[in-house]
């Protein structure tokens, strides 16, 4: 029986590090890992209303050239309510977020935070920032895009907005 205990022991041992190697492909990798080839998917033209009742649209390229650029705007009843170009590039070897709200760049930029590839989200965070501190982009489907803002509002109080966009076709 003790032999039988020992073998079932070394058994379980020897697995362990099969399971460590498999565990990677679920959670989150890190982000020194990524590349900006890696965020393609947000590639497209994207559309969704807001909880204001306004469209908010953006459009993503691809990462020719070693940058995605995007730009978007929210607006309703015929009239823009604001707009930002957005920048991804890699510095340094990690990947870089820099918003350009209503066309000036901020003075944060924001790098990578979290990555999974599996998933298709990855997070950018900045606590230098005021708000928001956090963008995470995720496919949550193939047409469908979750861009997420979040961090301290005025008050202190955690503040979160939510774009829920569906692929335009």
């Amino acid at each position: 029986m003790k032999s039988f205990l020992h073998f079932a022991s070394l058994l379980l041992l020897s697995a362990l590090p099969v399971i460590a190697q498999e565990a990677p492909a679920t959670k989150i990798t890190e982000a020194a890992g990524a590349r900006l080839a890696d965020l393609g998917w947000l590639a497209g033209h994207w559309q969704g209303t807001l909880k204001n009742g306004a469209t908010f649209e953006t459009h993503y390229t691809d990462a020719t050239a070693g940058t995605i650029l995007s730009v978007s705007k929210e607006h309703r009843n015929g009239r823009t309510l604001g707009f930002e170009l957005e920048l991804f590039y890699e510095k340094d070897g990690r990947v870089i977020y820099q918003p350009h709200p209503n066309g000036k760049r901020s003075e944060h930029a924001f790098p990578l935070l979290a990555f999974n590839a599996t998933a298709k989200k990855v997070t950018f965070e900045n606590k230098e920032h005021d708000f928001p501190q956090t963008f995470v982009f995720h496919l949550a489907s193939p047409d469908n895009l979750v861009i997420t803002l979040s961090g301290p509002g005025k008050d202190g109080a955690t503040r979160e907005i939510v774009y829920d966009l569906k692929r335009v076709k």
